[in-house]
Parts: C-alpha cells; sequence; structure tokens
C-alpha cells in the first residue's frame, strides 16, 4: 500500500529512523548506497505533506505521566494531534493510554 492511501503519518524523528533502518543493511552488505538513496528519496516523496512535528513538552509529560519511553510517547501525542487512534501491539501503551490506542488484532 501506497502510505498517500492510508493516511500514514510521522513526525521528523519517526522519519529520521528510517535512515538508522537503512545503515543496518549497509552494514550487513544487503543494500548498496544507491539503492538506500532510492529507498529514502521514495519515502520522502510518499511522505509529502503527511510529516508532523509534535510537541516535545506534550511527549515529554506524556512519558512522565506513564512510564512509557518518549520514543512511544512521539506516537501517543501525534494520534492525539491528528485526534485519531493509535493501533498498536505494545501492552504497555494499550495500558497506559486505553482512551487514544487500540490493540492490533
Amino acid at each position: 500500500l501506497h502510505p498517500a492511501n492510508i493516511g500514514f503519518t510521522l513526525n521528523q524523528c519517526q522519519f529520521n529512523r528510517t535512515l538508522v533502518i537503512l545503515t543496518k543493511y549497509f552494514k550487513h552488505g544487503s543494500l548498496t548506497l544507491s539503492q538506500g538513496l532510492r529507498l529514502q528519496q521514495d519515502a520522502e516523496s510518499y511522505m509529502g505533506d503527511g510529516e508532523y512535528e509534535v510537541s516535545s513538552e506534550q511527549v515529554l509529560r506524556l512519558a512522565q505521566e506513564s512510564g512509557c519511553t518518549a520514543y512511544d510517547c512521539e506516537f501517543v501525542a501525534l494520534a492525539k494531534y491528528l485526534n485519531v487512534k493509535l493501533v498498536t501491539t505494545d501492552k504497555e501503551l494499550l495500558k497506559a493510554f486505553p482512551r487514544i490506542t487500540v490493540p492490533l488484532i
């Protein structure tokens, strides 16, 4: 599925993590630099206007209140901002944020 067709959104922090994933493939020799660059360019073009920033203060507050990681709370903050449910298999998130999360069945 094309991300635009499923309402796919990321904030800048998660989007930059795609670079981390690509470098792991480089390290294992299963991806060349030109392949990685092409994949990153494709990902960036798919995102278009689907990139959002979330408040660091909100993320830290959510993390402090819930005990969840800041990384996980970035997704919670984004879901709250977009007024959508966060679908997850993370039991800790499901327990900490029952009004915003739904389990992936």
